[in-house]
């Protein structure tokens, strides 16, 4: 797709035949700047929306669907450079003021996209495992100030419905992080947090101690090939992840009642499959079940999360998987030349809240500057023997701090794991 030309109308579509269009945009992944932010030419994004108030769209009512991790708030720290697990709305401000000061040319080009003069243009920014912070109303408040035009920036939470169309980010099949819609809120130290996930609460407390050194790994697909390659990197996080989830975790368990920390089956289970296959990447359900399952008028469905885009159709039911605006490759292991792929997007064309015509959508970004990923894998194995020594050094000294608590205090030593687990799922 070129901006040279006006951007194209479905072939064998008429104009009467249509009288809403909806854009879903999901993963752009926007960050705080800097080295580990996956998407720094935002504006690229803003140009493309702002191509929807030209003709042949112009005259229609439009509405762009963010589908879930807009913001990466998982992944901005807080101005001390922590990633704290208990997220106040206070916290959520803070992470959400750092990723509009580093993205305000896109938030220019939103502000002129709600400003349209001819039919009206909405944005809605549905939640996903990214940032889970706009459920806070005071983010709302803030995105609605930010963007102008408060009646047309909706937050309708982990979905978006619109007629026959149901658009979610995904995560909600994922079993990592599902998000619990009837209480996204706790009570912890007397302050309101988000509910986490339990596998955000384990990325925030593991992965991101790697994310200055490793960032650029993540970017590049597939990620199981990336840690083929890696054996030291995948040693290094496996090695993290068994720490926490063998010991730390259920050591944080059981001396402080935190209602973040809480045990189920599916976690146990999901643990166990990623430890057993070494599946890195998040996954949803089989999307096709989705046709079936639906009882009511929905026929299109249209989902984020996986950064795969595909779809499916049956029955006259469909759903499209977008795949991410974010900055990903194509691992290159031969020479280095890393492919960064396009972005892909659905768009959805409506009449009476029926979906006539919907397809995905391929763009080709500018790339970012260089840097982004690494020319060479190997060249982050530099860093690894100074990562895998501050590991062992934590791991060591929690061991002297435990032996020293179960001197002092015998009765309360920390139980076996199996004797851990066993507990626990009694107590679940």
């Amino acid at each position: 797709m070129s901006f040279d030309e006006p951007l194209p109308w479905p072939a064998g579509l008429s104009h009467d035949a249509v009288d809403e269009v909806m854009v879903v945009v999901s993963d752009v992944e926007i960050g705080p700047g800097g080295p580990t932010d996956d998407f720094p030419q935002s504006a690229f994004l803003g140009d493309l929306l702002l191509r929807y108030c030209e003709p042949p769209f112009d005259g229609l009512p439009l509405t762009v669907v963010f589908d879930g991790d807009t913001f990466d708030l998982l992944k901005t720290p807080t101005d001390d450079g922590r990633f704290p697990i208990h997220i106040t709305e206070a916290i959520a401000l803070g992470k959400l003021e750092r990723v509009l000061a580093a993205h305000q040319p896109l938030m220019e080009r939103l502000r002129a996209f709600l400003a349209h003069s001819g039919a009206p243009r909405t944005l809605s920014f549905v939640v996903g495992n990214h940032d889970m912070e706009i459920l806070f109303s005071g983010v709302q408040e803030r995105l609605r100030e930010e963007l102008g035009h408060p009646e047309r920036v909706l937050f309708p939470g982990v979905s978006h419905q619109r007629g026959q169309v149901h658009v979610e980010h995904g995560q909600q099949h994922d079993p990592l992080f599902a998000i619990d819609t009837e209480q996204p809120f706790l009570e912890h130290a007397g302050e309101r947090v988000l509910n986490l996930p339990w596998g955000t609460v384990a990325l925030l407390e593991v992965a991101m101690q790697y994310l200055p050194e490793l960032h650029q790994l993540d970017r590049l697909k597939p990620k199981r090939a990336v840690l083929e390659a890696l054996p030291e990197v995948r040693d290094l996080l496996l090695s993290a992840y068994w720490r926490y989830w063998t010991r730390d975790f259920w050591q944080r368990y059981l001396n402080a009642r935190d209602p973040l920390r809480r045990v189920t089956w599916s976690m146990v289970k999901e643990v166990a499959y990623r430890f057993g296959t070494g599946d890195p990447d998040v996954s949803m359900q089989d999307c096709r079940r989705l046709l079936h399952r639906r009882r009511d008028e929905t026929t299109l469905i249209v989902l984020g999360h996986e950064h795969e885009p595909a779809w499916w159709s049956s029955a006259g039911r469909r759903v499209l998987r977008t795949g991410c605006f974010r900055n990903e490759w194509e691992l290159d292991l031969e020479g280095g030349a890393h492919r960064l792929l396009p972005k892909v997007y659905a768009e959805v064309f409506l009449k009476d809240g029926a979906p006539v015509r919907s397809h995905l959508a391929e763009v080709e970004a500018p790339p970012p500057a260089p840097g982004a990923v690494p020319k060479r894998l190997s060249d982050v194995l530099a860093q690894i023997p100074q990562l895998r020594a501050a590991h062992e050094e934590t791991d060591s000294q929690a061991r002297r701090a435990h032996e020293h608590a179960e001197s002092k205090e015998p009765s309360r030593s920390l139980p076996g794991f199996v004797e851990t687990l066993r507990e626990v799922l009694g107590r679940a």
